[in-house]
């Protein structure tokens, strides 16, 4: 191949691996496809009994980054459970992107699925922070008799989808 050939090649590749990911953007909450995105207040990624992975919220908020090529309506859904306990309150959380809070759902007992729009107004070109805020997190070594986890956990999650949409009556332009 000749060089200049190759030095294109190379440069197309090298543009290609700096775009950010196309929409719609899923993160099943595994190593390969949620590093760099999950910030502050995850645990370490784990399995459930038949092999799946997900990663407990294990403060009152947390956070995941994700790039978006500019202002759209958004449907944000995730997979979680709470962590749950006898006599457990209810968890509730809930959910913004850069400070405009679009929803607050009451996480049921068990892996449930909870979605909401986020609308356009509040995310811009670029980077852009999903936060999750939690009604509380506990340590299970303070409510289950034996466990000896002091980590505090609120919620556990299997995935985090985002997909564009055009809410009915919208005009494309």
């Amino acid at each position: 191949m000749k060089p200049v050939r190759l030095l294109v090649l190379l440069a197309l590749a090298a543009g290609s691996c700096a775009r950010p990911v196309p929409e719609p953007r899923f993160l099943n909450l595994d190593p390969e496809s949620s590093a760099g995105a999950l910030g502050s207040g995850w645990s370490g990624f784990e399995k459930t009994d038949r092999g799946d992975t997900f990663a407990w919220a294990q403060a009152r908020e947390a956070e995941v980054t994700l790039v978006a090529p500019g202002s759209a309506d958004r449907l944000v859904r995730f997979r979680a459970w709470p962590f749950e306990w006898p006599g457990a309150p209810p968890q509730t959380a809930s959910v913004s992107v850069n400070g405009t809070t679009f929803a607050t759902v009451t996480l049921a007992p068990g892996p449930a699925v909870y979605g909401a729009v986020a609308p356009a107004a509040a995310w811009r070109e670029g980077a852009n922070t999903l936060r999750f805020e939690f009604a509380w997190a506990e340590a299970p070594k303070d409510r289950a008799p034996g466990a000896d986890d002091s980590r505090t956990l609120a919620a556990a999650f299997d995935w985090i989808e985002v997909v564009p949409v055009r809410l009915e009556g919208s005009r494309r332009p």
